[in-house]
C-alpha cells in the first residue's frame, strides 16, 4: 500500500467531501472558508444532492473516483454510517488523509478493521466527535487538567430533543449517545465499564428512541440519557469533583464551576436559600466560535503532518452503545417488546 505523504506547510491543503446530506453540507460549507484550504468537490450518489452542491458553488462528483482524479490531499467522510467502512477503505487504499464523522463505523468490528486498515497503510484517521473541539469543552478541559476540580466523583450528561428525519440507520445511542460516551472517555481518560442500561421504543417501532445508561469511568459514577422524545433540545454535562462541581451547556457554549463548600444549620428557609445563592457558578472563559469549525482546523494541521487524536479512543463509544443496545433489547425479548421489522 502506499504510505500518506504530508503535503509542504505554505501548500494550499485540497480537500473533498464526500456525502452531500445535512452533515456533508456543514464541513463543505466550512472547508470553503478555510484559509490555505481548498474545496476540491464533493461526492454524492444522489443527482439531487450533486445539483445542489452546484448551487452552493462546488464542484459535485458522481463518484470517490472522480474527485481522487481532480486531486486531494484529504477528504472527509460524512455518507450514512453503514457505509463508512467502505468509503474509507477506498479513500484509506489511495492513500488519503481521512476525517471520518462519528460513529467510525455502524459496529465496533467494523470501527476496528477501519483502524486497523488506516495504521497499516501509515494513513492518518481522525474520527469526528465534534463535542471534543466544543469551545465549552475544551475550557472544561483545561480546567479539568489544571486540578482545580480534584478528583471526579460523578458525572452526569443529558442528550435529548426530538426525533431527526434524516437519521435512518442507527438507533439513539450510536446516533447521539456516543458523542456523550466518547465525550467521558475522552475527558477522564478512563477504561468505560456498562453498569446498567434501560430504554426503549416510544416513537419509534424499529430502533431504539430512548435510553439511560450508567457506566464505571474507573471510580467515577457516570449517568447518561439519550432521547428523541424531549420535545427541546438540551445537550448538557455535569461534574462533580472532590473540589468542586462544573457544568457545560454544549448548545450555548458556556462552562462554569462552583468551588467546594459547606453550610451551616439554618433556623429558616430564607436564609437556607441564602446560602444556595452564595453557591452560584462562576463562568469558565470561553471564546465562542463553530465546534466543526475548530475540529477542521485539527484535521488539516493532521494532513499537513501534525498528530492527530488516537482513533483507538473513540472505540469505547461503539462498544458501550453495542453493549447497551444488547442489553435493552434482551430486556425487552424477555418483556415481548423487542423491535418489530419495518
Amino acid at each position: 500500500m502506499q504510505r500518506a505523504k504530508a503535503p509542504a506547510r505554505a501548500a494550499t491543503i485540497r480537500l473533498g467531501v464526500v456525502g452531500y446530506g445535512v452533515i456533508g453540507r456543514h464541513h463543505a460549507r466550512n472547508v470553503g472558508a478555510m484559509r490555505g484550504v481548498e474545496l476540491t468537490g464533493v461526492v454524492d450518489s444522489s443527482p439531487t444532492a450533486r445539483a445542489e452542491a452546484e448551487r452552493a458553488g462546488h464542484r459535485a462528483f458522481s463518484s470517490i473516483g472522480a474527485l481522487l482524479r481532480a486531486g486531494i490531499d484529504g477528504a472527509i467522510v460524512a455518507v450514512p454510517t453503514s457505509a463508512h467502512e467502505t468509503v474509507a477503505a477506498q479513500l484509506i487504499r489511495a492513500a488519503r488523509p481521512i476525517l471520518v464523522e462519528k460513529p467510525l463505523a455502524p459496529t465496533l468490528a467494523a470501527a476496528k478493521r477501519i483502524i486497523a486498515l488506516a495504521q497499516a497503510a501509515r494513513v492518518p484517521l481522525m474520527v469526528g466527535y465534534v463535542e471534543r473541539y466544543n469551545p465549552a469543552v475544551e475550557a472544561l478541559r483545561s480546567f479539568l487538567e489544571s486540578g482545580k476540580l480534584g478528583g471526579l466523583i460523578s458525572i452526569s450528561a443529558r442528550r435529548v430533543g426530538a426525533f431527526p428525519p434524516r437519521v435512518r440507520d442507527a438507533n439513539v445511542l450510536v446516533d447521539i449517545g456516543v458523542h456523550d460516551i466518547d465525550l467521558v472517555a475522552y475527558l477522564t481518560g478512563a477504561y468505560l465499564t456498562l453498569t446498567s442500561a434501560q430504554g426503549g421504543m416510544a416513537v419509534q417501532h424499529d430502533q431504539l428512541d430512548f435510553a439511560n445508561l450508567l457506566l464505571d469511568a474507573e471510580g467515577c459514577l457516570v449517568s447518561i440519557e439519550a432521547n428523541w422524545i424531549t420535545p427541546i433540545k438540551l445537550r448538557e454535562m455535569s461534574l462533580t469533583g472532590t473540589n468542586g462541581f462544573c457544568r457545560v451547556d454544549y448548545i450555548t457554549q458556556e462552562a462554569s464551576f462552583v468551588r467546594g463548600r459547606s453550610f451551616s444549620p439554618t433556623t429558616g428557609f430564607e436564609e437556607q436559600v441564602a446560602q444556595y445563592k452564595a453557591g452560584l457558578l462562576t463562568s469558565l472563559p470561553v471564546r465562542k466560535r463553530e465546534p466543526l469549525a475548530r475540529q477542521l482546523e485539527v484535521f488539516v494541521a493532521g494532513v499537513r503532518g501534525a498528530q492527530l487524536p488516537d482513533p483507538h479512543v473513540a472505540l469505547a463509544s461503539l462498544r458501550i452503545a453495542e453493549e447497551a443496545t444488547a442489553e435493552i433489547t434482551r430486556q425487552q425479548i424477555a418483556r415481548g417488546t423487542a423491535a418489530r421489522p419495518a
